[in-house]
């Protein structure tokens, strides 16, 4: 409480230490003094039964914990559960079992997380099917451009990983429900320098991605080469990953919080044009060969 407000936060400490504030109340009397009361009443009634409701979950975590035999997989509660938002918007949601997050420097299954992959929401989980359980890549974003990304993995060749499902969900995110690409079978550009010649046919890839998306005034906005998946067993061919910042030509803008570090040519706020993808190949390439050359 501090002068007329009281505050109600939580903290929650799973991989690190998360807080939230939840609520927010002016403590005024006067005309609206009753209902206020009221109010603040059942605010702390609220309370009292979370905590009792949060005692009893920790109590039966702690018996299974102490239960179950080493081999058994972590804690269901460490893993997303996700809710579609509103509740009837997705007919068809998919069922997913969460194992693990993911690397987001190399692609792979990290089940302990480092202090450089607490803040990203990209995780594994088994999704049922009509015939199997398929591992497929989850990822939560308050931004995705579900028609960029669609656009490309429907290209023959595939320019873009399967999009199996997208919706909105509680929390103010999106859900996109992706092929995954492991290890074994291809990284990100920024993982290891290709061979020599296969920059040719990287160039060819990205520029006939860039070329699909510019035919419907659409901006990728993120080329490099973290966002650049390259298949060494499928043909040497490259995909695009993470449509975060994709928007339209000469309407959407470059967030506000863009690193000075992305090295795109481009500032915070500022509207995006084909032409900066355009600019964005030319630099990736650059470095791909400098990379090449010295390797």
């Amino acid at each position: 409480m501090a002068g007329n407000h009281l505050i109600i936060s939580t903290a929650v400490f799973t991989d690190a230490v998360y807080a939230d504030e939840l609520l927010s109340v002016k403590l005024l009397l006067g005309p609206h003094g009753p209902d206020n009361v009221k109010r603040i009443a059942r605010v702390f009634m609220a309370i009292n039964e979370s905590k009792d409701l949060l005692s009893e979950l920790y109590r039966n975590l702690l018996e299974t914990y102490r239960a179950r035999s080493p081999s058994s997989s972590p804690a269901k509660s460490l893993w997303p559960n996700p809710t579609a938002y509103p509740p009837d918007s997705a007919t068809q949601f998919p069922k997913l079992d969460f194992f693990c997050k993911v690397n987001s420097a190399d692609g792979s299954e990290l089940f302990v997380v480092d202090e450089n992959n607490q803040h990203h929401a990209l995780y594994l989980a088994r999704m049922a099917t009509e015939t199997s359980d398929e591992v497929v890549l989850v990822k939560f974003s308050v931004k995705y451009h579900e028609n960029a990304h669609r656009l490309l993995a429907s290209a023959d060749p595939p320019l873009a990983p399967a999009l199996h499902f997208f919706t909105r969900v509680v929390g103010d995110m999106y859900m996109i429900v992706m092929e995954y690409v492991p290890k074994s079978k291809g990284q990100s550009l920024f993982v290891a320098p290709p061979p020599q010649p296969a920059l040719d046919n990287i160039r060819k890839d990205i520029d006939r991605a860039l070329n699909l998306l510019h035919e419907n005034d659409l901006v990728f906005g993120d080329l490099r080469e973290p966002n650049v998946l390259y298949l060494p067993e499928d043909g040497g061919r490259v995909l695009l990953v993470d449509f975060d910042r994709a928007g339209r030509d000469g309407k959407d803008r470059y967030p506000a919080c863009l690193k000075p570090d992305a090295n795109l040519g481009v500032v915070r706020g500022q509207i995006m044009e084909k032409a900066h993808d355009r600019e964005n190949l030319e630099r990736l390439m650059e470095r791909l060969t400098s990379r090449v050359s010295q390797n």
